[in-house]
């Protein structure tokens, strides 16, 4: 599996193209996968291996849920990769 700078890249890359929102998730799940692609590094996430479904309400409406498949260290990736792009966009703080 790709190392952390590597997941890290491919989780920007997808927020940055728009492929998954760069907010928390409206929803989220863990449990054994179907087999399913992740989102973030595109290779599948094996029949029983752990992952999370992540959920997006569509411009606010719980009813219509954009869905996520993605590895745990992906989803880990993506997280934190989020949180940076927010601190250089200046919406968070750090905390000491």
């Amino acid at each position: 599996m790709d190392d952390e700078r590597t997941l890290r890249e491919k989780a920007r890359a997808v927020i940055q193209a728009g492929k998954l929102p760069n907010r928390r998730p409206d929803g989220m799940w863990g449990g054994p996968s179907a087999g399913d692609d992740c989102s973030i590094c595109r290779e599948p996430v094996k029949h029983g291996e752990v992952e999370f479904e992540i959920e997006f309400a569509r411009d606010g409406n719980v009813r219509c849920l954009d869905k996520y498949h993605v590895h745990i260290h992906c989803f880990a990736a993506w997280e934190s990769e989020r949180y940076d792009l927010e601190l250089a966009r200046g919406g968070l703080q750090r905390t000491a």
